[in-house]
């Protein structure tokens, strides 16, 4: 087991720690840590996506200077490339938060299964899969990574690794998900008809153009 500190909260990470060395209260407590964490880096995502909104919408990828390549007149810059660094920064804690908490939750599991008596977690466990749809998947190539990840045409997409409706400025924020975690996994909560499906995708080379093999619109 090992201790850090990420956005100014103590976590112990479980992963490699024996189950048996384990209690259901302590992962408990510990999934709570980590659910208050997550909302946490979840709102100051969304101050600094706002920021980006409020300065002509410029997302995490578009030019910040001019057709004559001068700094851009019409938004702030300092405040600009200071949300899109932050909004960096908090994307990697949330990739470490969310693969804590599927920890957490598997070691849950695994008590349960061992036959200890395991309360559902409750509250905003919850949350994550009830979000807004903001994106809809389609063309998803055959062999592709996303294909592979279980993604389907006319999946709507709740959330992908941090981003949610509430986050998402436009389709740059994918671009820039998908880009800082590509052969990493990617927590991506779906809605498939009327079932919601949390499914895990990787970004990556194969034989097809780009590291998806699908197209996101924007709902």
């Amino acid at each position: 087991m090992t201790t850090e500190v990420i956005n100014g909260i103590e976590v112990t990470d479980y992963r490699d720690a024996p189950s048996s060395t384990l209690s259901a209260d302590t992962l408990r407590n510990e999934l709570n840590t980590l659910m208050t964490m997550k909302e946490e880096i979840e709102r100051e995502l969304g101050d600094h996506n706002a920021v980006l909104r409020a300065n002509k919408n410029v997302g995490m990828t578009e030019a910040l200077v001019d057709e004559e390549q001068f700094p851009r007149a019409d938004i702030d810059l300092v405040a600009v490339r200071g949300a899109r660094q932050k909004i960096i920064c908090l994307s990697n804690d949330m990739k470490g938060v969310m693969s804590k908490i599927e920890a957490a939750l598997g070691g849950l599991h695994s008590l349960g299964a061992q036959g200890v008596a395991v309360a559902r977690p409750t509250g905003p466990v919850s949350t994550v899969s009830e979000r807004v749809p903001f994106l809809r998947v389609s063309n998803v190539l055959p062999g592709s990574p996303a294909e592979q990840s279980g993604l389907r045409d006319g999946d709507l997409v709740c959330q992908m690794g941090s981003l949610h409706k509430d986050s998402f400025s436009g389709l740059g924020d994918v671009a820039e998900i998908v880009k800082l975690s590509v052969n990493k996994a990617v927590p991506v909560k779906v809605l498939r008809g009327e079932e919601k499906r949390t499914l895990a995708l990787k970004p990556r080379s194969w034989a097809g153009k780009g590291v998806l093999g699908c197209n996101v619109v924007d709902l």
